[in-house]
């Protein structure tokens, strides 16, 4: 349980924040709820069963991700964090850049993990991400992600570990492996087209900002 997901947003009395609920057996996410009380919208999902939407109005409906492919009709929401470092600041800025260079129709910086993950899975985002680590000691966790990665996948989207440690600037990304649970990131995208897009963006960011970290010493 994730009590308020998005404190800085409570904190300053902005409507973005959350409560998130997750059920997991054997390291399998069974039910996903994640529920904004400003907005009174609660998603929630269970395994093999689709994700849903009550809305304001008390009417449950089924959601799912957009058909969006390409980068170019996509818009994306991706998380600074906590990291105000020299050498997270350009990492993150390196990222960005690559994504708008693409031609992306817009960025947005939610501040909730748990709101980027049902935005995804309803069609109002089409990709959203946030990378961390445990050196680091940054990033979200399991109780932040595992509801949205079930209603991801029950609402069509895509979802798939992108975290990286220390100096490995491109690890492997298994596209046919999700989030890892015990991990410090998260990515999830509407559809697999969009998903290899934006993660080889990531990847071409993270070379850049290697490549800057090597000529300036940071």
């Amino acid at each position: 349980i994730d009590p308020i997901d998005g404190t800085t947003y409570f904190v300053h009395q902005l409507k973005l924040s959350c409560v998130i609920i997750s059920h997991i057996v054997d390291k399998t996410v069974r039910v996903g709820v994640i529920y904004d009380p400003m907005a009174k919208e609660l998603f929630w999902a269970t395994r093999g069963n689709g994700a849903f939407l009550r809305g304001q109005d008390g009417i449950t409906h089924p959601i799912s991700a957009s058909s969006t492919k390409t980068i170019e009709h996509a818009v994306i929401s991706m998380d600074p964090g906590y990291g105000r470092d020299p050498s997270g600041v350009r990492k993150f800025c390196d990222i960005q850049s690559e994504i708008l260079l693409r031609g992306v129709r817009n960025i947005r910086v939610l501040g909730s993990t748990g709101l980027n993950m049902a935005y995804v899975a309803c069609g109002r985002l089409d990709a959203a991400f946030e990378e961390g680590s445990w050196k680091s000691n940054r990033g979200p966790k399991i109780w932040d992600f595992a509801a949205g990665m079930l209603l991801i996948e029950e609402a069509g989207g895509k979802t798939h570990d992108i975290s990286s440690e220390g100096t490995n600037v491109n690890p492997i990304v298994d596209l046919n492996s999700s989030i890892d649970l015990m991990g410090r990131s998260f990515f999830c995208a509407s559809t697999s087209e969009l998903a290899c897009k934006v993660l080889d963006v990531i990847s071409h960011g993270r070379s850049k900002w290697a490549g800057s970290i090597i000529n300036s010493g940071i």
